[in-house]
């Protein structure tokens, strides 16, 4: 007689392995999720750098000032234009930054058109009155934003 055997798991390996996924998704979730908002961050840091650069380019192109204005509580980026004699700038367009990501510690140079908002301000000779952003989460890290105010160049750096 020839005896056929079974090629089924049992029961206690099944539990085994069922355990040691657990154990595995436990211990990679929380570095998967800290991962996930620091990647989040980096984009909505890096999508502000990159207006912050297209006002400037504007600013050369139209030979206007440009601001960009951070509306905090609306967690907006306004982007404004004016010529040089004009006290009141025009909008132009506004970006909106996610919930999470708070945009604080501004700090910006002298600036020759008032606006109830910190700016930065984008001159046609390709300067700006300059200063510096920090992008970051409630949840930890952050980015810092510089803006020479000799060249308008918008520096973007892990924030210490």
């Amino acid at each position: 007689m020839i005896r056929v055997r079974s090629h089924g798991f049992s029961l206690i390996e099944l539990i085994v392995v069922l355990v040691i996924v657990s154990l595995l998704t436990v211990l990679v979730t929380p570095n998967l999720t800290k991962t996930l908002h620091r990647m989040e961050l980096k984009s909505a840091s890096k999508k502000i750098s990159a207006i912050l650069r297209f006002c400037r380019s504007e600013s050369v192109n139209k030979n206007r000032i440009t601001l960009a204005s951070f509306d905090t509580e609306a967690h907006l980026l306004s982007i404004l234009s004016a010529d040089l004699g004009e006290e009141k700038p025009i909008l132009q367009r506004t970006f909106p930054f996610p919930q999470e990501v708070e945009v604080g510690k501004i700090e910006v140079g002298k600036t020759l058109i008032e606006t109830s908002n910190p700016s930065f301000e984008f001159y046609p000779n390709g300067g700006s009155n300059g200063g510096s952003a920090v992008i970051r989460r409630e949840q930890g890290g952050a980015f810092s934003i510089q803006v020479d105010f000799l060249t308008g160049t918008v520096k973007l750096e892990d924030a210490k």
